[in-house]
């Protein structure tokens, strides 16, 4: 199958004074065989106040945030105006791996192994492995075996044979702990299913990357794995918004489902896989073996890098965040979109809903009609687009991922990184001459071109 990076258009968002980021992403896109349409970043202080959702008001709104804002609105308006059924939205300074190709092909065959409905015998209810792997379908018993008589029961409860532990006390706790945390491995590893092993699914007729999705974040700064029960991991600013402004429900409950593309030689060594240089290894090289990526539903998902977005997903977005709200910037609104966070309808966000009142007719008014479904983002890790420093600069025009504490050009992420590799590319050197910026440990990456 061969998918490369298809997308009806490529969008570049880029100031038109930052020639030198211009310049740098079309080279790397002519020499990656990508084409790009440029669209241009906007200016904040030419973002007036009457043009904000009406929640602004109030709300401390850096003013970058708002020239971003406007920029991704701008895209999104365009890419419904021309009636695209997908497109790709990326930053100016990012960076990608020359084999994006072949990344992409993977990424498209696993998304559909994971939205797709499966292939079944007869008039049966055709669901797709991600919806097998959301709680409601999620009925495996999970009792935790071997702890001495003592079951793990929801928090607030006491554990049966705790109070007959006393005399050993700290170890029975310890052995608690410990099947505990077995537990938690063994449940999510029957989440986890290979590419290669995947149930046979429906070939997709709209796009390459399936028939039912909004977003596709392929480009970040730090994603979570989905959990159950959701939490607010990471998200205090969410949490003050709710208050004034913003998303007011708790995250919704996403599938458990990753999809695991084992033995990619793209992907560096666990201990080069953190988002900026001093940040903490993630999680990814921590559960899997080396050279593993795991495509999964966008959680807690930071930094709008590169995301692409179905013609569905434009029009719910431009409703959201041109119309409906706006305050904050724009990938943490993405990012608690995806997590299901701005639903309204009825058992979702009630502190959003109008005070409904009887009109005849068993009509409600103000009732927000029926629950909206969750929004389908779906996310990989490590991303396949990566903030790229250059060698004059320490951050973004809106704000870089880490501040400005930077001193290295190059990437994280990613290995044969284009942006890295222009002079060789150019100048004709194949795969085997290129840089590559993770070869293997941490301590050996290095800098220079």
């Amino acid at each position: 199958m061969a998918v490369a990076v298809v997308f009806q258009e490529i969008f570049v968002v880029n100031l038109p004074s930052r020639t030198d980021r211009s310049d740098a992403i079309a080279l790397a896109a002519s020499l990656t065989n990508l084409k790009l349409t440029f669209s241009p970043g906007v200016d904040s202080q030419t973002v007036q106040d009457r043009v904000l959702p009406a929640d602004s008001a109030g709300q401390p709104i850096p003013a970058g945030n708002k020239g971003s804002w406007r920029a991704h609105m701008n895209v999104l308006r365009r890419i419904i105006e021309q009636n695209l059924t997908t497109a790709l939205v990326m930053e100016d300074d990012i960076d990608w791996d020359v084999r994006i190709k072949e990344q992409m092909t993977s990424f498209a065959l696993a998304a559909q192994a994971y939205g797709q409905p499966q292939r079944v015998q007869g008039s049966g209810t055709r669901r797709s492995l991600a919806q097998l792997h959301r709680p409601l379908f999620d009925k495996a018993p999970r009792s935790i075996p071997d702890l001495g008589g003592a079951t793990l029961m929801r928090k607030g409860q006491e554990p049966s044979g705790l109070a007959e532990a006393q005399p050993n006390g700290h170890a029975h706790v310890h052995r608690l702990i410990v099947a505990a945390s077995d537990a938690k491995g063994y449940t999510q590893k029957k989440h986890d299913v290979p590419l290669a092993s995947a149930p046979e699914y429906e070939w997709a007729t709209t796009s390459p990357y399936g028939d039912d999705w909004d977003v596709l974040w392929l480009g970040h700064c730090g994603t979570e794995f989905p959990a159950s029960p959701p939490s607010f991991t990471k998200r205090p600013d969410t949490i003050a918004g709710t208050q004034s402004g913003g998303p007011s429900s708790a995250p919704a409950q996403l599938s458990l489902l990753r999809v695991i593309l084992a033995d990619d030689v793209t992907v560096p060594q666990p201990a080069d896989l953190r988002p900026h240089p001093f940040a903490l290894p993630d999680q990814l090289g921590k559960q899997y073996p080396p050279h593993t990526r795991v495509v999964h539903t966008a959680s807690g998902t930071l930094c709008t890098q590169a995301y692409a977005v179905s013609q569905r997903g434009a029009r719910k977005l431009l409703y959201q965040f041109g119309l409906a709200s706006f305050t904050t910037g724009f990938d943490l609104m993405l990012r608690d979109w995806c997590d299901g966070m701005y639903r309204q309808g009825p058992g979702t966000t009630p502190r959003r809903r109008r005070a409904a009142t009887t009109t005849g007719g068993g009509q409600l008014a103000g009732d927000d009609g029926a629950e909206e479904p969750l929004p389908q983002c779906l996310t990989v890790q490590p991303p396949l687009f990566s903030h790229f420093l250059a060698a004059k600069e320490t951050s973004s025009d809106i704000g870089a991922q880490g501040g400005g504490f930077l001193h290295k050009t190059g990437s994280q992420y990613i290995r044969l990184s284009v942006q890295q590799n222009l002079r060789r590319l150019a100048n004709g050197v194949g795969l085997s001459g290129l840089k590559d910026q993770w070869p293997g440990g941490y301590a050996e990456h290095h800098d220079g071109g």
